[in-house]
Parts: structure tokens; sequence; C-alpha cells
């Protein structure tokens, strides 16, 4: 479903000029939205709360990534709803990845995403926001993802799960913990050649809604056809949890992200 996009820059630095409003300026966002059914409660008074799983990815273009500070907060038009998190451009990947859960997101509300980044080292403050529909997420409509602004230059092509029960046990005591091996399959979209991936390195990493922040998966490189295969295992993972896989490619000078959810299933 294709949503409008709007975008308001302001950058203030010692030595630069105002940047243009466009996906290659000092910071590129995308921002996606996930519905998802959450439980409240136990037992009889379990309740089921339809929920709005907000993801924003942002890269850092225009400066090295190193001693920076990203503050990202959503605001609901017509509600008091609000979150906000705070992280920082990883040194590798070059991008920070945030997400937000909506409980009974207001039907026919606009989504707003803030994210305010500070690079240190340069003295270099930019503000960017990015506003989108509300996802209709309902207990009846549990399908609907938004990904109009999440770019398809890295795909995951594929998540794929193993179940294990692994013995940790010592001097003859045994001690068993379940294990999730999870593979994600990674490639190029289709506005990039496979040369300009073959080679580079490409993170899969990971996020279970409960925990503050993605957690990192697995490394590797793309070969010659720009794909990827990588593997991570989740130790005692809770079952029927959502997980929000995000791989980050690279290619030329840009790190791109790929994105899918999943249902742990062991």
């Amino acid at each position: 479903m294709t949503t409008a996009l709007v975008i308001l820059i302001g950058l203030t630095a010692i030595g630069a000029s105002p940047a243009s409003a466009d996906p290659g300026g000092p910071v590129a966002p995308n921002l996606d939205q996930h519905c998802a059914v959450q439980n409240s409660g136990s037992g009889p008074m379990t309740i089921a709360i339809p929920v709005d799983r907000i993801t924003l990815n942002v890269e850092s273009v225009g400066y090295a990534p190193v001693n920076s500070t990203v503050t990202a907060f959503y605001t609901i038009s017509g509600s008091t709803k609000t979150g906000t998190a705070t992280g920082a451009f990883d040194t590798a990947r070059k991008n920070a990845t945030f997400n937000f859960s909506v409980s009974n997101p207001p039907p026919g509300a606009t989504l707003t995403v803030t994210y305010q980044v500070w690079w240190h080292d340069f003295g270099v403050y930019y503000s960017n926001f990015v506003s989108a529909p509300l996802a209709p997420c309902t207990l009846d409509n549990t399908t609907y993802a938004d990904a109009s602004t999440w770019n398809d230059y890295v795909t995951v092509t594929g998540v794929s799960q193993r179940c294990e029960t692994v013995d940790i046990g010592v001097g003859g005591r045994h001690a068993y913990v379940r294990e999730d091996i999870v593979t994600v399959n990674v490639a190029h979209g289709s506005s990039y050649w496979p040369s300009w991936y073959a080679g580079r390195s490409v993170w899969a990493d990971y996020w279970i809604v409960g925990q503050k922040t993605y957690t990192s998966g697995a490394s590797g490189v793309f070969d010659s056809d720009g794909k990827a295969t990588l593997s991570f295992v989740i130790i005692a993972p809770t079952t029927g949890a959502e997980l929000d896989v995000l791989a980050s490619g690279q290619a030329g000078s840009r790190t791109f992200p790929g994105h899918s959810w999943a249902t742990i299933a062991c």
C-alpha cells in the first residue's frame, strides 16, 4: 500500500550548509508498520489487543557513524500515545534501528516519527521526521504491512527455524536448554546489480518483542550473485513471540536494510 511521505529537515552544523530533503542526505530513513495481536493478562483474564509494531531504520550517510547519539520518538494525531528511544549508529553497519509498539491504534490517525542525530566529533545536529497514516490494526486485520518507505535494495528472502535441545550440564549432571537456530537468506534488491554487493559485508540482527534493542545475530559477505545465508542461535526462546529480523547489507558506500517478521517456533 502506498502512503505519502512527508520529510522536514533541519540541519545546523559548524561549517556546514543545509542539506536537501532526499534519501541520500545525511540520514536516510526507512519506516515500517506491522500489525499483530498481543495478549495482556493471564488465564481467564487474558485479553487480545491489536498492536502496531513501528520500525524506524536510519543510516548515517553524510558523516562517519562514530561518536553519535540518535533519539527517536513518535506521536499520533489526536492521541496522547507517544514513545521515545535513544541509541547510536553502529560503527560497522552505519545504521540504527528503533521499534515501538502502539496498542489499539486509533483509526484514521497520522503517525509521525521524529529522529534527532548528534555527531559529536563533527559538531553536527540533524533533525527530521517521517509522517504516514497509522496502520489500521484491529483483531480482524493482522496482515496489514505498510513498507512504502522501506527501500528494496536489500531483501530478506526467507527466514527458517530449527529447534534443538542441548545438554549444557557439567560433570555428569544434565541441564537442558532449548535453542532456536534461525537461518536468514538475504539478497540484493532489483535496484542494483549483484556485483555491487559481491564480497561486501552483510549482517543479520534480531529484535524480540519485549526487548529494548536489537541483538547482534550473525555476519558474513555477499557471494558473486549478491546473496548471503546467515544463521544465529536464540537460547531459551519464548515460544510464539514475534521475531523481527533486520539484515544490513553494504553496497558501494551505503548500507541498506532488509526487514522481515516471523513467529518463534521453538
